[in-house]
């Protein structure tokens, strides 16, 4: 797709290893013969590249250089050639000499911006994809390619910035919806794909994302019932198959799981996700030795996934393959499971080995994650309950069961600003600060809960204390427009106008259409200039 965009009619794609030898075809032969141009050996390398002949196709670019070294089309062409054999390093130099000859076509930009996206330097690829969007603002490649690259810098707030200057398709909805999550704003990610859904309910990538975010913030059986209703519409879709799957598993609904399960591992057997879903199902049936090789196949190509290294712990335990059993489980634990199967089945291991001493503390281990795994259930249950409460309006149901929930998981922050969210609709301000201080206490970086904590020291006039309040908010989440606007009102209040400001400035840059925003920044430039 890349050299469709970047390529089109100027030349060909090239996509394989070049062979030993370079035979020139007759007639272009005999024409660099006679007049070895620019454009003949701009031929002969396109000849070259549509013959898949990689290295023939740079030599004659390179040749055709010899002669006009700034030659736009032979440095754009022998760059693109270099992208497309993965020679990226390499790439670089030509590109930057063809828009140096000439900086208005966007072609070589766009290329260019690839290059360096390709090397891992994005902050290189950004300003090149942003010089693209300067020829062509509507280029969606170049929208794309900036918002991937700022999300690669950890930009947050330029990548909200910038979503929220153009029209978003579904790749920059999940990309500001990836934004959001890394930057702790995990309801409003999911808001951002709901509203998405609404006017686009048939796209599969914005469900597989919501199926994603649902799992995140422990609401499983929606994910479930999106996922199922999108595998329904687009039976054939692998992306949906595997989301659907991914819920069923989670929420061992083992029945309606076997079958897709080997569906799509006979459909993709190379597939990670495919391998990986389907050596869990394999081990939940007992088929020890088939989910051993699917196991052992998906962790080649990602040995960091703690549950992956656990379920392959699990099943060369039950293959007596105790000491590789052994590394895997620490593994797991290490790179941080907590299923209290994990520990069970390590002391189980341990004990086989010898070691009496280490299952004695794997077994502490194991009845600790049974209660934080019982609790955490209890809460889930207790949460969605109080949430369904609250949408019914019975707020003090809701507070209640919120209450129960994170009285069973006191290290839940989330849990906690959900209590104080109730609290707020049921007028208990005193409940609700006091749920709030806890909760910044467990997680000062939770913005949300630092930025209400903000609004209830504004109104009651303590404008220090919610700047503080506001300052942390905006540090933790640099994208949380809101936070910026009710930093800068509580700035203006205490008469500190250059600071509000900047903080209303940098409210607009995330959201210049932001009404709220914009009217603060008329009246704080109205407020410096009266007498006081």
């Amino acid at each position: 797709m890349l050299i469709g965009l970047l390529a089109g009619a100027v030349a060909p794609a090239f996509s394989a290893p070049a062979p030993v030898t370079c035979t020139r075809p007759p007639a272009l032969a005999a024409r660099l013969q006679s007049h070895p141009s620019v454009e003949a050996w701009a031929d002969l390398g396109n000849w070259f590249g549509d013959h898949r002949q990689f290295a023939c196709a740079q030599d004659a670019f390179r040749t055709g250089l010899r002669l006009s070294p700034a030659s736009p089309q032979l440095n754009y062409l022998l760059g693109l050639s270099l992208y497309e054999s993965e020679n990226f390093d390499q790439a670089v130099a030509p590109l930057e000499r063809c828009i140096k000859a000439d900086a208005t076509v966007l072609k070589p930009h766009l290329l260019l911006a690839s290059v360096y996206a390709r090397l891992g330097q994005p902050a290189n690829a950004e300003q090149e994809w942003r010089a693209s969007l300067r020829i062509d603002p509507s280029s969606t490649m170049a929208q794309h390619g900036l918002s991937q690259a700022l999300l690669a810098r950890g930009d947050l707030p330029g990548e909200v910035a910038f979503l929220h200057t153009i029209p978003p398709d579904d790749d920059l909805t999940i990309d500001l919806a990836i934004a959001l999550a890394r930057d702790g704003q995990l309801e409003q990610a999911v808001e951002t794909v709901e509203d998405a859904l609404k006017t686009r309910p048939d796209s599969v990538k914005l469900v597989n994302a919501l199926v994603t975010l649902y799992i995140k913030v422990s609401r499983t059986f929606d994910a479930q019932s999106i996922a199922e209703k999108s595998y329904r519409l687009h039976p054939d879709d692998f992306s949906a198959q595997i989301s659907y799957l991914r819920t069923l598993v989670v929420n061992g609904d083992w029945a309606p799981a076997f079958p897709l399960g080997k569906k799509v591992v006979s459909e993709q057997p190379h597939s990670f996700d495919a391998l990986y879903l389907e050596g869990v199902l394999e081990r939940q049936s007992g088929d020890y030795q088939a989910a051993r090789e699917h196991l052992t196949a998906a962790e080649k190509l990602n040995p960091s996934l703690a549950n992956l290294r656990a379920n392959l712990g699990i099943t060369l335990s039950r293959l007596h393959e105790t000491a590789a059993a052994k590394t895997e489980l620490e593994q797991a634990i290490a790179l941080g499971d907590k299923d209290p199967e994990t520990h069970f089945e390590l002391a189980n291991v341990l004990r086989a080995l010898g070691d009496t001493a280490g299952a004695r503390q794997e077994m502490v281990s194991y009845q600790e994650a049974v209660k934080e795994k019982d609790a955490g259930s209890l809460a889930v249950s207790k949460a969605a309950e109080a949430a369904q409460a609250l949408d019914r309006g019975d707020t003090q149901r809701a507070v209640q069961l919120y209450r129960d929930a994170f009285a069973a998981t006191p290290k839940n922050a989330l849990l906690g600003y959900k209590l104080s969210v109730a609290l707020d609709k049921a007028g208990d301000t005193d409940g609700e600060r006091s749920i709030l201080e806890q909760v910044v206490a467990l997680d000062p970086s939770f913005a949300l809960a630092q930025n209400q904590l903000g609004y209830l020291e504004s109104r009651r006039g303590d404008y220090s204390a919610a700047e503080s309040h506001f300052r942390q908010a905006v540090a933790a989440a640099p994208a949380f427009t809101e936070a910026w606007i009710s930093l800068a009102a509580t700035l203006g209040m205490e008469s500190k106008f250059p600071e509000a400001q900047q903080a209303v400035a940098s409210a607009l840059r995330l959201d210049p259409r932001n009404s709220e925003a914009q009217q603060l920044s008329h009246d704080l430039s109205a407020a410096q200039t009266q007498p006081h």
